[in-house]
């Protein structure tokens, strides 16, 4: 690894972990997409660095705000059974090298449309129509959909984020139950990664020098975050969203990443 990549993703990391510890996103969303489509990292090596930098993350955000709770999810036990097979499910398609362009495909159009669902929330009045008394009748889809784009791309959680925000679930127990989540997911696609052999000696490097940056640059991002005004700032990551999600589309559809394209 030359020094010059180094300090590349150094500063990749240390951005998108601010980016995550101000605004919840920011490591699978950001990183990821740059990792692939501009340093042209296989699909396979950046998604477990940026999942396994991931998890000691949001270890940290759960250490400081208290909120890991595993028995917040024993009202979604079906949501996560399903989730947790699934995720295996992706990171075996994950693995193998003639699926990376599709897979690269339907990672971008998740972010992206992750991105429209996020504005059309932020800009427009929203109401939450699922009951929480009713929701697990979507528990098996969604935990099938969850899983999967957890194993391809560590996205689990969008489509459980989705889920429950749509739901008048109470607003901590909300939070408890997304955080909770995350966790476990993560580390059980850091294990389907384990045993689909995506860890070698590259990868372990590039784990080892990004932990302890990126989460000093997500506890940084916490503490601003309770102290400065995010509304002008959340919208500008949504359009940074939008264009990682469609940059990652373009390479896999072309090969190549929109600025390559201009240029």
């Amino acid at each position: 690894m030359t020094l010059e990549l180094v300090m590349i993703l150094l500063l990749v990391f240390i951005s998108s972990a601010f980016i995550k510890g101000w605004s919840g996103f920011g490591t699978n969303l950001i990183a990821m997409p740059i990792l692939v489509t501009m340093l042209a990292f296989g699909l396979d090596q950046g998604v477990t660095i940026v999942i396994s930098v991931n998890v000691f993350m949001n270890i940290a955000i759960l250490v400081e705000n208290k909120k890991f709770n595993i028995r917040s999810l024993d009202n979604i036990k079906m949501l996560v059974l399903f989730g947790v097979i699934f995720t295996f499910v992706g990171a075996y398609f994950l693995k193998s090298p003639e699926n990376a362009q599709v897979l690269k495909i339907v990672a971008g159009s998740v972010i992206v449309l992750l991105a429209l669902y996020r504005i059309y929330t932020t800009f427009f009045e929203f109401k939450r129509y699922i009951d929480v008394k009713t929701m697990s009748k979507y528990f098996i889809p969604v935990g099938i959909i969850s899983g999967f784009f957890n194993g391809i791309a560590g996205l689990g959680g969008l489509p459980v984020l989705i889920l429950l925000s749509n739901t008048n679930m109470e607003r901590n127990k909300f939070r408890t139950t997304l955080v909770s989540y995350f966790l476990v997911m993560n580390i059980v696609a850091i294990i389907g990664y384990a045993l689909a052999g995506n860890y070698n000696e590259f990868v372990f490097t590039s784990i080892g020098l990004l932990v302890i940056p990126s989460v000093i640059a997500c506890m940084i991002g916490v503490w601003l975050s309770r102290r400065v005004s995010d509304k002008l700032f959340s919208r500008v990551m949504l359009g940074v969203l939008l264009f990682m999600g469609l940059n990652l589309v373009v390479n896999g559809v072309f090969s190549t990443n929109i600025i390559s394209m201009f240029f």
